[in-house]
């Protein structure tokens, strides 16, 4: 016999529950609240006239000792994995996918921009260029979800991690890039070009990939979302 979904409200006593735990992150809130969600439903169908606060609370002890702290530190250790396998599977697609014009398209701008700059400038160019168009390129994939994102009343753990390796991947590849090319520029190196354009490739490369990966998070988060909260899906 199929157990009984439960109501809007048994949920939201669920969450009031979970959120008195004092998780900070969307992703965990949502899983934490899938496993109890599914832990309460057994309980009915086995019990069901137990009360439903006891429901909840001996599914919470069914996790041990510690309950959700437990079941937590297991969900953001899943979570950073899941995010890993998803960045090399994006990254992998702009080389084995219709996605390869990308970087080949950015490479005919890098080239077409080394030839935009007189000579002489060109050293004071490099060692700031990368640096400001890492970050001016690092601000837009929030712009564009700032709005589906703002439906949580938490921060979501993908888009942290997204943020966080973006951000210290752009100031990287700024630092490195932007010194390298300028001292093989100054040094009349023939590497000094191919230099550039993996640095230009690479920088905005990795937008690409964290936008793919924002839309990827936000997916798999609206998913748990609207499943438990279809009242104020949008």
């Amino acid at each position: 016999m199929p157990s009984t979904p439960l109501t809007t409200d048994q949920i939201a006593a669920i969450r009031t529950f979970i959120n008195k735990r004092g998780f900070n992150t969307i992703e965990v809130e949502m899983e934490a609240l899938d496993h109890m969600a599914s832990k309460v439903e057994a309980l009915l169908e086995e019990q069901p006239y137990i009360n439903f606060d006891l429901a909840i609370t001996k599914a919470h002890s069914s996790f041990g000792i510690y309950g959700l702290s437990t079941l937590a530190e297991s969900i953001e250790g899943g979570l950073l994995q899941r995010f890993k396998r998803q960045f090399f599977k994006e990254l992998l697609s702009y080389f084995s996918s219709t996605k390869i014009f990308i970087p080949i398209a950015l490479t005919a701008i890098s080239y077409f921009l080394l030839t935009q700059y007189p000579a002489n400038e060109r050293g004071a160019f490099l060692r700031t260029g990368f640096m400001v168009y890492g970050f001016l390129l690092a601000v837009i994939p929030y712009l564009l979800f700032w709005k589906k994102m703002k439906r949580w009343d938490k921060k979501s753990s993908f888009v942290k991690m997204s943020a966080y390796g973006l951000y210290i991947t752009q100031f990287l590849f700024g630092h490195v890039f932007g010194v390298a090319t300028e001292t093989l520029y100054e040094q009349g190196s023939e590497a000094f070009i191919y230099v550039f354009i993996a640095g230009f490739v690479l920088t905005s490369l990795t937008v690409f990939i964290n936008y793919d990966l924002l839309k990827w998070g936000i997916a798999t988060v609206n998913e748990k979302w609207e499943k438990y909260m279809p009242e104020v899906a949008v």
